[in-house]
Protein backbone atom coordinates (compact mmCIF):
# COMPACT_ATOMS: atom_id res chain seq x y z
CA UNK A 1 0.00 0.00 0.00
CA UNK A 2 2.81 2.40 0.85
CA UNK A 3 4.40 1.72 -2.55
CA UNK A 4 1.09 2.41 -4.31
CA UNK A 5 0.71 5.72 -2.51
CA UNK A 6 4.26 6.70 -3.37
CA UNK A 7 3.79 5.83 -7.06
CA UNK A 8 0.53 7.75 -7.16
CA UNK A 9 2.20 10.78 -5.62
CA UNK A 10 5.05 10.52 -8.14
CA UNK A 11 2.60 10.42 -11.07
CA UNK A 12 0.83 13.46 -9.67
CA UNK A 13 4.09 15.38 -9.46
CA UNK A 14 5.01 14.38 -13.03
CA UNK A 15 1.62 15.46 -14.35
CA UNK A 16 1.82 18.77 -12.56
CA UNK A 17 5.26 19.37 -14.04
CA UNK A 18 4.07 18.85 -17.63
CA UNK A 19 1.38 21.52 -17.38
CA UNK A 20 3.28 24.02 -15.25
CA UNK A 21 4.17 26.06 -18.35
CA UNK A 22 0.52 26.97 -18.86
CA UNK A 23 -0.16 28.26 -15.37
CA UNK A 24 1.25 28.03 -11.85
CA UNK A 25 -0.81 25.62 -9.76
CA UNK A 26 1.83 24.99 -7.09
CA UNK A 27 -0.26 26.86 -4.54
CA UNK A 28 -2.79 24.02 -4.70
CA UNK A 29 -0.22 21.79 -2.99
CA UNK A 30 -0.01 24.06 0.05
CA UNK A 31 -2.29 23.38 3.00
CA UNK A 32 -2.49 26.68 4.89
CA UNK A 33 -3.71 24.86 8.03
CA UNK A 34 -0.78 22.44 8.14
CA UNK A 35 2.62 24.11 8.63
CA UNK A 36 5.51 22.66 6.67
CA UNK A 37 7.93 23.61 9.44
CA UNK A 38 7.15 23.03 13.11
CA UNK A 39 9.23 24.61 15.88
CA UNK A 40 11.70 21.95 16.93
CA UNK A 41 10.90 22.59 20.60
CA UNK A 42 7.33 21.40 20.00
CA UNK A 43 8.52 18.14 18.47
CA UNK A 44 10.94 17.53 21.34
CA UNK A 45 8.28 18.15 24.00
CA UNK A 46 5.82 15.91 22.15
CA UNK A 47 8.40 13.13 21.90
CA UNK A 48 9.12 13.40 25.60
CA UNK A 49 5.43 13.00 26.39
CA UNK A 50 4.96 10.00 24.09
CA UNK A 51 8.06 8.34 25.52
CA UNK A 52 7.01 8.86 29.14
CA UNK A 53 3.44 7.75 28.50
CA UNK A 54 4.63 4.52 26.89
CA UNK A 55 7.04 3.94 29.76
CA UNK A 56 4.52 4.54 32.55
CA UNK A 57 1.15 3.39 31.23
CA UNK A 58 -0.31 0.09 32.42
CA UNK A 59 -2.54 -0.09 29.35
CA UNK A 60 -2.82 -3.67 28.10
CA UNK A 61 -2.65 -2.29 24.58
CA UNK A 62 0.89 -1.00 24.86
CA UNK A 63 2.77 -1.71 28.10
CA UNK A 64 2.36 -5.06 29.85
CA UNK A 65 5.85 -5.09 31.37
CA UNK A 66 4.42 -5.30 34.91
CA UNK A 67 3.23 -8.77 33.91
CA UNK A 68 6.65 -9.80 32.63
CA UNK A 69 7.86 -9.64 36.23
CA UNK A 70 4.48 -10.72 37.70
CA UNK A 71 4.15 -7.71 39.99
CA UNK A 72 0.58 -7.09 38.79
CA UNK A 73 -2.10 -9.41 37.49
CA UNK A 74 -5.47 -9.03 35.76
CA UNK A 75 -9.05 -9.70 36.76
CA UNK A 76 -11.39 -10.77 33.95
CA UNK A 77 -9.15 -10.62 30.86
CA UNK A 78 -6.00 -12.70 31.35
CA UNK A 79 -4.49 -12.91 27.86
CA UNK A 80 -1.70 -10.51 28.79
CA UNK A 81 -0.76 -12.22 32.05
CA UNK A 82 -0.40 -15.41 30.02
CA UNK A 83 1.85 -13.58 27.56
CA UNK A 84 -0.48 -13.43 24.59
CA UNK A 85 1.03 -10.77 22.34
CA UNK A 86 -1.35 -11.41 19.45
CA UNK A 87 -4.79 -10.34 20.68
CA UNK A 88 -3.84 -6.70 21.28
CA UNK A 89 -0.53 -6.66 19.37
CA UNK A 90 1.44 -4.78 22.01
CA UNK A 91 4.70 -5.24 20.06
CA UNK A 92 3.32 -3.22 17.17
CA UNK A 93 2.08 -0.47 19.47
CA UNK A 94 5.40 -0.31 21.31
CA UNK A 95 7.43 -0.31 18.10
CA UNK A 96 5.21 2.25 16.37
CA UNK A 97 5.21 4.61 19.34
CA UNK A 98 8.99 4.70 19.52
CA UNK A 99 9.54 4.89 15.76
CA UNK A 100 6.63 7.10 14.69
CA UNK A 101 5.97 9.25 17.77
CA UNK A 102 9.43 9.56 19.31
CA UNK A 103 12.33 8.87 16.94
CA UNK A 104 10.68 10.22 13.78
CA UNK A 105 9.74 13.59 15.30
CA UNK A 106 13.14 13.87 16.99
CA UNK A 107 14.87 13.34 13.67
CA UNK A 108 12.73 16.05 12.11
CA UNK A 109 13.32 18.35 15.08
CA UNK A 110 17.05 18.15 14.44
CA UNK A 111 16.48 19.22 10.83
CA UNK A 112 14.21 22.13 11.75
CA UNK A 113 16.58 23.25 14.50
CA UNK A 114 19.29 24.01 11.95
CA UNK A 115 17.34 26.95 10.54
CA UNK A 116 16.10 28.33 13.86
CA UNK A 117 17.61 31.46 15.39
CA UNK A 118 18.85 31.58 18.96
CA UNK A 119 18.34 34.45 21.38
CA UNK A 120 20.43 37.46 20.37
CA UNK A 121 21.05 38.25 24.04
CA UNK A 122 23.84 35.68 23.74
CA UNK A 123 27.03 36.15 21.75
CA UNK A 124 27.32 34.45 18.38
CA UNK A 125 29.65 31.87 19.89
CA UNK A 126 27.24 31.11 22.72
CA UNK A 127 24.29 30.93 20.33
CA UNK A 128 26.12 28.17 18.48
CA UNK A 129 26.76 26.33 21.74
CA UNK A 130 23.10 26.63 22.75
CA UNK A 131 22.05 25.12 19.44
CA UNK A 132 24.55 22.31 20.04
CA UNK A 133 23.04 21.76 23.49
CA UNK A 134 19.61 21.43 21.88
CA UNK A 135 21.03 18.95 19.38
CA UNK A 136 22.43 17.00 22.33
CA UNK A 137 19.00 16.86 23.98
CA UNK A 138 17.52 15.44 20.79
CA UNK A 139 20.35 12.95 20.48
CA UNK A 140 20.09 11.73 24.07
CA UNK A 141 16.35 11.14 23.83
CA UNK A 142 16.95 9.32 20.55
CA UNK A 143 19.66 7.09 22.01
CA UNK A 144 17.39 6.23 24.93
CA UNK A 145 14.60 5.21 22.54
CA UNK A 146 16.93 3.20 20.29
CA UNK A 147 18.43 1.39 23.28
CA UNK A 148 14.96 0.44 24.46
CA UNK A 149 14.03 -0.91 21.03
CA UNK A 150 17.10 -3.16 21.12
CA UNK A 151 16.45 -4.15 24.74
CA UNK A 152 12.85 -5.00 23.85
CA UNK A 153 13.15 -6.78 20.51
CA UNK A 154 16.82 -7.57 19.77
CA UNK A 155 17.69 -6.90 16.13
CA UNK A 156 15.70 -3.93 14.77
CA UNK A 157 15.85 -1.60 11.74
CA UNK A 158 18.49 1.02 12.45
CA UNK A 159 20.77 2.13 9.61
CA UNK A 160 17.88 2.09 7.11
CA UNK A 161 15.16 3.15 9.55
CA UNK A 162 13.29 6.47 9.28
CA UNK A 163 14.38 6.95 5.65
CA UNK A 164 11.11 8.50 4.55
CA UNK A 165 11.87 11.38 2.22
CA UNK A 166 11.28 11.16 -1.53
CA UNK A 167 15.00 11.35 -2.27
CA UNK A 168 15.88 8.84 0.46
CA UNK A 169 12.99 6.42 0.78
CA UNK A 170 13.33 2.96 2.31
CA UNK A 171 9.95 1.28 2.76
CA UNK A 172 11.36 -2.08 3.82
CA UNK A 173 14.39 -1.41 6.04
CA UNK A 174 16.79 -4.17 6.91
CA UNK A 175 17.21 -5.27 10.52
CA UNK A 176 20.61 -4.54 12.04
CA UNK A 177 22.44 -6.75 14.51
CA UNK A 178 21.49 -5.81 18.08
CA UNK A 179 25.05 -5.92 19.40
CA UNK A 180 26.24 -3.71 16.54
CA UNK A 181 23.48 -1.19 17.26
CA UNK A 182 24.41 -1.19 20.93
CA UNK A 183 28.04 -0.52 20.06
CA UNK A 184 27.06 2.39 17.82
CA UNK A 185 24.79 3.83 20.50
CA UNK A 186 27.70 3.75 22.95
CA UNK A 187 29.82 5.67 20.44
CA UNK A 188 27.04 8.19 19.96
CA UNK A 189 26.58 8.53 23.71
CA UNK A 190 30.24 9.26 24.35
CA UNK A 191 30.36 11.65 21.41
CA UNK A 192 27.35 13.71 22.46
CA UNK A 193 28.63 14.04 26.01
CA UNK A 194 31.64 15.82 24.59
CA UNK A 195 29.49 18.44 22.85
CA UNK A 196 27.47 19.68 25.83
CA UNK A 197 28.18 23.05 27.43
CA UNK A 198 26.59 22.71 30.91
CA UNK A 199 26.90 26.43 31.69
CA UNK A 200 24.54 27.31 28.82
CA UNK A 201 20.91 26.28 28.33
CA UNK A 202 19.25 23.95 25.88
CA UNK A 203 15.50 23.91 25.23
CA UNK A 204 13.69 26.01 27.82
CA UNK A 205 10.54 24.09 26.79
CA UNK A 206 12.12 20.73 27.65
CA UNK A 207 9.34 19.43 29.90
CA UNK A 208 11.61 17.67 32.41
CA UNK A 209 14.88 19.57 32.78
CA UNK A 210 13.86 22.95 31.30
CA UNK A 211 17.09 23.12 29.34
CA UNK A 212 19.41 22.48 32.29
CA UNK A 213 22.27 20.75 30.49
CA UNK A 214 24.07 19.71 33.68
CA UNK A 215 21.09 17.48 34.35
CA UNK A 216 21.15 16.14 30.81
CA UNK A 217 24.78 15.12 31.39
CA UNK A 218 23.64 13.07 34.37
CA UNK A 219 20.84 11.58 32.29
CA UNK A 220 23.42 10.56 29.67
CA UNK A 221 25.70 8.96 32.25
CA UNK A 222 22.78 7.13 33.84
CA UNK A 223 21.83 5.73 30.44
CA UNK A 224 25.45 4.70 29.97
CA UNK A 225 25.35 2.97 33.38
CA UNK A 226 22.25 1.00 32.38
CA UNK A 227 23.70 -0.04 29.02
CA UNK A 228 26.98 -1.01 30.64
CA UNK A 229 25.27 -3.28 33.17
CA UNK A 230 23.31 -4.93 30.38
CA UNK A 231 26.61 -5.88 28.71
CA UNK A 232 28.26 -7.16 31.88
CA UNK A 233 27.86 -10.89 31.16
CA UNK A 234 28.81 -10.79 27.48
CA UNK A 235 31.34 -7.95 27.21
CA UNK A 236 32.75 -7.55 30.74
CA UNK A 237 35.65 -5.27 29.77
CA UNK A 238 33.42 -2.93 27.77
CA UNK A 239 30.82 -3.02 30.54
CA UNK A 240 33.38 -2.10 33.19
CA UNK A 241 34.61 0.83 31.09
CA UNK A 242 31.08 2.10 30.45
CA UNK A 243 29.92 1.77 34.03
CA UNK A 244 32.98 3.30 35.62
CA UNK A 245 33.12 6.21 33.16
CA UNK A 246 29.40 6.80 33.76
CA UNK A 247 29.90 6.96 37.51
CA UNK A 248 32.96 9.18 37.20
CA UNK A 249 31.07 11.52 34.88
CA UNK A 250 28.19 11.89 37.32
CA UNK A 251 24.96 9.87 37.45
CA UNK A 252 21.59 10.79 38.96
CA UNK A 253 22.02 10.71 42.74
CA UNK A 254 19.88 13.68 43.77
CA UNK A 255 16.10 13.90 43.52
CA UNK A 256 16.35 17.23 41.70
CA UNK A 257 18.29 15.54 38.90
CA UNK A 258 15.83 12.69 38.33
CA UNK A 259 14.28 12.31 34.90
CA UNK A 260 10.67 12.24 36.08
CA UNK A 261 8.15 13.33 33.49
CA UNK A 262 5.51 15.75 34.82
CA UNK A 263 1.88 14.80 34.29
CA UNK A 264 -1.06 17.06 35.12
CA UNK A 265 -4.74 16.51 35.69
CA UNK A 266 -7.01 16.31 32.66
CA UNK A 267 -5.95 15.18 29.21
CA UNK A 268 -2.32 14.85 30.29
CA UNK A 269 -2.96 13.02 33.56
CA UNK A 270 -0.68 10.23 34.65
CA UNK A 271 -1.58 7.11 32.61
CA UNK A 272 -1.84 5.02 35.79
CA UNK A 273 -4.61 7.33 36.99
CA UNK A 274 -6.26 7.16 33.58
CA UNK A 275 -6.28 3.37 33.53
CA UNK A 276 -6.99 2.59 37.20
CA UNK A 277 -9.21 5.50 38.25
CA UNK A 278 -10.58 7.67 35.46
CA UNK A 279 -11.52 4.65 33.30
CA UNK A 280 -13.85 3.36 36.00
CA UNK A 281 -12.59 -0.14 35.25
CA UNK A 282 -11.36 -2.80 37.67
CA UNK A 283 -8.82 -4.60 35.49
CA UNK A 284 -5.66 -4.79 37.60
CA UNK A 285 -4.58 -6.23 40.93
CA UNK A 286 -1.28 -6.73 42.72
CA UNK A 287 -0.34 -10.37 42.15
CA UNK A 288 -0.18 -13.07 44.77
CA UNK A 289 3.37 -13.80 43.58
CA UNK A 290 4.44 -10.31 44.59
CA UNK A 291 2.34 -9.77 47.72
CA UNK A 292 3.17 -13.18 49.18
CA UNK A 293 6.86 -12.34 48.97
CA UNK A 294 6.34 -9.12 50.91
CA UNK A 295 4.25 -10.90 53.52
CA UNK A 296 6.84 -13.64 53.99
CA UNK A 297 9.54 -11.06 54.65
CA UNK A 298 7.38 -8.85 56.87
CA UNK A 299 8.20 -6.06 54.45
CA UNK A 300 7.03 -2.67 55.79
CA UNK A 301 6.42 -1.46 52.24
CA UNK A 302 3.43 -3.79 51.94
CA UNK A 303 1.01 -1.32 53.54
CA UNK A 304 2.46 1.54 51.51
CA UNK A 305 2.03 -0.22 48.19
CA UNK A 306 -1.39 -1.81 48.65
CA UNK A 307 -4.70 -1.58 50.48
CA UNK A 308 -5.77 -4.24 53.02
CA UNK A 309 -9.01 -6.19 53.00
CA UNK A 310 -11.66 -5.42 55.64
CA UNK A 311 -10.05 -7.92 58.02
CA UNK A 312 -6.70 -6.15 57.73
CA UNK A 313 -4.96 -8.81 55.64
CA UNK A 314 -3.32 -8.38 52.27
CA UNK A 315 -4.20 -10.78 49.47
CA UNK A 316 -2.89 -10.68 45.93
CA UNK A 317 -4.81 -11.80 42.90
CA UNK A 318 -3.93 -15.26 41.51
CA UNK A 319 -1.38 -14.54 38.80
CA UNK A 320 -2.60 -15.32 35.28
CA UNK A 321 -6.07 -16.38 36.41
CA UNK A 322 -9.41 -14.58 36.52
CA UNK A 323 -10.20 -12.88 39.80
CA UNK A 324 -12.99 -10.87 41.43
CA UNK A 325 -11.64 -7.37 41.98
CA UNK A 326 -13.28 -6.71 45.36
CA UNK A 327 -11.91 -9.90 46.91
CA UNK A 328 -8.29 -8.77 46.81
CA UNK A 329 -5.95 -5.97 47.82
CA UNK A 330 -5.63 -3.02 45.45
CA UNK A 331 -2.92 -0.64 44.32
CA UNK A 332 -2.55 2.16 46.88
CA UNK A 333 -3.87 5.61 45.96
CA UNK A 334 -0.30 6.83 46.46
CA UNK A 335 0.45 5.44 42.99
CA UNK A 336 -2.72 6.49 41.19
CA UNK A 337 -2.61 10.29 41.48
CA UNK A 338 -3.51 12.18 38.32
CA UNK A 339 -0.51 14.50 38.71
CA UNK A 340 2.03 11.88 39.76
CA UNK A 341 5.25 12.22 37.81
CA UNK A 342 6.28 9.42 35.48
CA UNK A 343 9.51 7.96 36.84
CA UNK A 344 12.14 6.92 34.30
CA UNK A 345 15.56 7.64 35.83
CA UNK A 346 15.58 8.43 39.54
CA UNK A 347 17.82 8.02 42.59
CA UNK A 348 16.32 4.68 43.63
CA UNK A 349 16.87 3.11 40.23
CA UNK A 350 20.43 4.42 40.06
CA UNK A 351 21.30 3.19 43.56
CA UNK A 352 20.05 -0.28 42.69
CA UNK A 353 22.19 -0.28 39.54
CA UNK A 354 25.24 0.90 41.49
CA UNK A 355 24.78 -1.91 43.99
CA UNK A 356 24.79 -4.39 41.12
CA UNK A 357 27.80 -2.70 39.55
CA UNK A 358 29.77 -2.95 42.79
CA UNK A 359 28.81 -6.61 43.19
CA UNK A 360 30.21 -7.21 39.71
CA UNK A 361 33.52 -5.69 40.80
CA UNK A 362 33.15 -2.29 39.16
CA UNK A 363 34.48 0.84 40.85
CA UNK A 364 31.42 2.95 41.60
CA UNK A 365 32.27 4.62 44.89
CA UNK A 366 31.43 1.94 47.42
CA UNK A 367 31.22 -1.75 48.20
CA UNK A 368 28.20 -3.84 47.24
CA UNK A 369 26.86 -4.28 50.79
CA UNK A 370 26.92 -0.55 51.50
CA UNK A 371 25.31 0.35 48.19
CA UNK A 372 22.71 -2.39 48.65
CA UNK A 373 21.75 -0.92 52.03
CA UNK A 374 21.62 2.56 50.52
CA UNK A 375 19.27 1.35 47.78
CA UNK A 376 16.96 -0.42 50.23
CA UNK A 377 16.87 2.63 52.49
CA UNK A 378 16.10 4.84 49.49
CA UNK A 379 13.15 2.62 48.62
CA UNK A 380 11.92 2.74 52.21
CA UNK A 381 12.23 6.52 52.31
CA UNK A 382 10.47 6.93 48.97
CA UNK A 383 7.66 4.70 50.23
CA UNK A 384 7.21 6.57 53.52
CA UNK A 385 8.57 3.81 55.76
CA UNK A 386 10.07 4.89 59.08
CA UNK A 387 13.83 4.77 59.67
CA UNK A 388 13.37 2.23 62.47
CA UNK A 389 11.31 -0.11 60.31
CA UNK A 390 13.78 0.21 57.47
CA UNK A 391 16.67 -0.66 59.80
CA UNK A 392 14.81 -3.69 61.14
CA UNK A 393 14.13 -4.93 57.64
CA UNK A 394 17.79 -4.59 56.62
CA UNK A 395 18.88 -6.39 59.77
CA UNK A 396 16.58 -9.27 58.90
CA UNK A 397 17.53 -9.28 55.20
CA UNK A 398 21.19 -8.28 54.87
CA UNK A 399 23.20 -8.36 51.70
CA UNK A 400 24.29 -11.88 50.77
CA UNK A 401 27.66 -11.66 49.03
CA UNK A 402 27.58 -15.39 48.25
CA UNK A 403 24.41 -14.92 46.21
CA UNK A 404 24.43 -11.25 45.38
CA UNK A 405 22.25 -11.73 42.32
CA UNK A 406 19.47 -12.99 44.54
CA UNK A 407 19.90 -10.19 47.10
CA UNK A 408 19.90 -7.38 44.55
CA UNK A 409 17.48 -9.02 42.14
CA UNK A 410 14.84 -9.57 44.79
CA UNK A 411 15.24 -6.10 46.28
CA UNK A 412 15.06 -4.46 42.86
CA UNK A 413 11.87 -6.41 42.14
CA UNK A 414 10.26 -5.20 45.36
CA UNK A 415 11.63 -1.65 45.32
CA UNK A 416 10.65 -1.03 41.71
CA UNK A 417 6.99 -1.63 42.39
CA UNK A 418 4.86 -0.28 39.54
CA UNK A 419 7.90 0.15 37.29
CA UNK A 420 7.74 -2.70 34.84
CA UNK A 421 10.56 -1.92 32.43
CA UNK A 422 13.12 -1.19 35.13
CA UNK A 423 12.17 -4.40 36.98
CA UNK A 424 12.38 -6.35 33.72
CA UNK A 425 15.98 -5.17 33.20
CA UNK A 426 17.04 -6.52 36.60
CA UNK A 427 15.08 -9.75 36.13
CA UNK A 428 16.81 -10.49 32.83
CA UNK A 429 20.31 -9.62 34.07
CA UNK A 430 20.14 -11.32 37.46
CA UNK A 431 17.51 -14.06 36.93
CA UNK A 432 15.72 -13.13 40.13
CA UNK A 433 13.02 -13.45 41.21
CA UNK A 434 12.54 -17.06 40.15
CA UNK A 435 9.11 -16.96 38.53
CA UNK A 436 6.80 -19.77 37.49
CA UNK A 437 5.45 -20.02 33.96
CA UNK A 438 1.76 -19.07 34.08
CA UNK A 439 -1.19 -21.02 32.68
CA UNK A 440 -0.93 -21.51 28.94
CA UNK A 441 2.27 -19.50 28.44
CA UNK A 442 5.25 -21.02 26.62
CA UNK A 443 7.73 -19.69 29.17
CA UNK A 444 8.81 -16.40 30.73
CA UNK A 445 9.25 -13.17 28.79
CA UNK A 446 12.79 -12.19 27.80
CA UNK A 447 11.90 -10.07 24.76
CA UNK A 448 8.87 -8.94 22.83
CA UNK A 449 8.06 -10.70 19.55
CA UNK A 450 8.22 -8.61 16.40
CA UNK A 451 5.19 -6.63 15.30
CA UNK A 452 2.67 -8.58 13.23
CA UNK A 453 2.58 -5.62 10.86
CA UNK A 454 6.23 -6.20 10.01
CA UNK A 455 5.36 -9.65 8.70
CA UNK A 456 2.87 -8.00 6.34
CA UNK A 457 4.96 -5.08 5.14
CA UNK A 458 8.59 -6.14 5.68
CA UNK A 459 8.38 -9.94 5.58
CA UNK A 460 11.81 -10.81 4.15
CA UNK A 461 13.73 -8.62 6.56
CA UNK A 462 11.79 -9.51 9.70
CA UNK A 463 12.07 -13.23 8.97
CA UNK A 464 15.83 -12.85 8.50
CA UNK A 465 16.00 -11.02 11.84
CA UNK A 466 13.97 -13.70 13.59
CA UNK A 467 16.32 -16.37 12.26
CA UNK A 468 19.40 -14.38 13.29
CA UNK A 469 18.34 -14.04 16.94
CA UNK A 470 17.30 -17.66 17.35
CA UNK A 471 13.57 -17.37 16.72
CA UNK A 472 10.90 -14.72 17.07
CA UNK A 473 9.67 -15.91 20.45
CA UNK A 474 9.19 -14.06 23.69
CA UNK A 475 11.28 -16.77 25.35
CA UNK A 476 14.30 -16.00 23.13
CA UNK A 477 16.99 -14.20 25.10
CA UNK A 478 18.70 -11.04 23.84
CA UNK A 479 22.37 -10.98 22.92
CA UNK A 480 23.29 -9.52 26.31
CA UNK A 481 21.13 -11.91 28.35
CA UNK A 482 23.66 -14.72 28.57
CA UNK A 483 22.41 -16.70 31.57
Amino acid sequence: MKKIIFIACSLFVAAATTISCERDISSLNVNPKQPEVVPSQNLVASSQNYLATLWVTPSVNSNISRFFTQQWTETQYVDETNYNFVTRNQPQNHYNTLMRDVLGPLKQASVFLDSEAEATTYSSADQAKIKTNKKATIELLSIFAWANLVDTFGNVPYTEALQNTTDNLVLQPKYDDAAAIYADLQTRLNAVLGTITPSLPGYSTDVVYKGNMSKWVKFANTLKLQMGLNLADVQPAAAKSLVESAYAGGVILAAADSYNHPFVAGQFANPIYQNLVASGRDDFLPSDVYINNLIAKADPRLSKYFTPLANGTYVGGPYGETATFNNFSHISSTYTGAANAGKIFDVLYVKLMLAEAAARGFNVGGDAATLYASAVNQSMTDSGVSTADAAAYLLAHPFNAANWKQSIGMEAWVALHNRGYESWYFFRRLDYPVLEVPGVADGLVYRMPYSLNEYSTNKTNVEAAASAIGGDKYTTKLFWDKF
